[in-house]
């Protein structure tokens, strides 16, 4: 059977022009998917953090302060963490406001508990707790620079 092609005929090269546009295509459709707020990258603290008045946290909530830390407050009182995930450095978000709604990272989908261990990947590595100071007028200052264990908290009176 004879051929219809020239030499002229550049259909060769179709092949590879439908790859490199179903790949096109693809990577596309996976920035489609990507949700907002998926380039907000954040840094761990360093530094003191301002987080408002104790009056203010209630017990068993959670919420993100200055942008770049969560602070949370249950029975046993107050633990701030860093607002970073673990996995891209994107800021977390509460789930709901209560440790045990945790927090949701919006670039990846990693999941964290109200402690800040990870509870869905990508993320493998637990938030970092920081020491939280609480002033006799009710000011509370995260101390970026001071880890802790995560099992440490503040007392409120």
């Amino acid at each position: 059977m004879a051929s219809f092609r020239s030499q002229n005929d550049h259909s060769s090269a179709l092949p590879d022009r439908r790859k490199f546009l179903r790949q096109g295509a693809t990577g596309a459709l996976l920035l489609a998917v990507v949700p907002a707020g998926c380039n907000q990258q954040v840094s761990p603290p360093t530094g003191p953090v301002p987080g408002g008045n104790v009056s203010a946290i209630a017990v068993n909530s959670l919420r993100v302060v200055d942008g770049d830390v969560v602070l949370g407050r249950d029975e046993t009182g107050l633990y701030a963490m860093s607002a970073a995930c673990t996995h891209a450095g994107c800021l977390l978000n509460t789930v709901g406001g209560t440790p045990a709604q945790g927090l949701n990272c919006n670039c990846h989908g990693s999941r964290f508990d109200g402690n800040g261990t990870v509870t869905r990947g990508p993320a493998i590595i637990s938030l970092q707790h920081y020491k939280v100071d609480v002033a006799a007028d009710g000011t509370i200052t995260i101390q970026g620079g001071e880890p802790v264990a995560a099992d440490v908290r503040t007392p409120v009176s």
